[in-house]
């Protein structure tokens, strides 16, 4: 009986990690929703949640992926994120509750062809608060320019270099009513917040190399964090980074190895202390 308690000890706290809740599910972060639909490129999208779904467990904030019909119940959800959508994807009700939800203080972030979605939704236009061209045939390596003084773009490089099919806006986000936070070395405004509510828009991420660049998503992410309405600065969970279960083989191999080799020592302590015993009754 002692060697099956001790085993049992010694294979619970052997898996005990991977029942354990992460620490940004347990603090309770931003809850995002994340739609995608009508994308361009759906490897793309998927890359781009999979990346963000990682910094998530690592920064906070919990990530789910949803789709059009989401949209019509967003009570349980801080900010929506329209991850480069496409088309006239949302009915009356949908593009209803979405605007409640932003007019009501609800966080809303768009990337790349989002801008070229609801194409008759005037709220939507304005309130992202510019009209995109067709992109560039050709994606091109640009370099990009972040602008100081905003918490979404504090911490980041002063250049970075994209490579995007890049869009050019007319008319272009207008200020007053449109604060920019990044442009094009040519001048043109690829990032922008909403100055009357929390509205952010990024041109990039059209190409999966994008989503793969650590200032990109430290971009994204604070976008998030922001939108919620989150002041305080971002704390990482670095515990959290990797994939969710189910875990790798080799962690399996891990758990089963150390059980193993527990069951084994607690086998050979067991042993002595019957020989012991019988030595002493002896």
């Amino acid at each position: 009986m002692r060697t099956l308690l001790r085993l049992c000890t010694i294979v619970a706290l052997a898996c005990a990690p991977a029942f354990a809740p992460s620490a940004a599910f347990a603090a309770g972060g931003p809850q995002v929703l994340v739609v995608s639909t009508g994308n361009a490129a759906q490897d793309v999208a998927d890359y781009a949640v999979e990346r963000l779904q990682m910094e998530a467990r690592r920064w906070n904030f919990t990530l789910t992926e949803g789709a059009p019909e989401d949209l019509e119940d967003l009570g349980d959800y801080d900010v929506v994120m329209l991850l480069n959508t496409g088309g006239d994807f949302l009915d009356d009700r949908q593009q209803e509750s979405l605007e409640t939800f932003v007019e009501q203080g609800g966080g809303l972030v768009a990337t790349d062809s989002a801008i070229e979605s609801e194409p008759d939704w005037d709220w939507f236009h304005e309130t992202l608060g510019a009209t995109a061209l067709p992109p560039a045939e050709a994606a091109t390596e640009e370099s990009v320019t972040f602008n100081s003084g905003s918490q979404i773009t504090e911490g980041l490089d002063d250049e970075l270099k994209l490579t995007e099919h890049w869009y050019s806006f007319d008319p272009a986000p207008a200020q007053p009513g449109s604060t920019i936070l990044a442009q094009l070395s040519s001048g043109g405004a690829v990032a922008w917040v909403n100055e009357g509510l929390p509205v952010f828009y990024a041109s990039p991420g059209g190409e999966g190399k994008t989503w793969g660049d650590r200032d990109f998503l430290q971009l994204i992410r604070q976008a998030i964090w922001w939108g919620a309405g989150e002041e305080g600065a971002l704390v990482q969970n670095s515990d959290d980074a990797a994939p969710a279960w189910p875990y790798t083989l080799t962690f399996v191999l891990f758990v089963v190895a150390v059980a193993g080799g527990g069951s084994i020592a607690v086998w050979r302590l067991d042993k002595a202390e019957t020989e012991k015993e019988a030595a002493a009754k002896a």
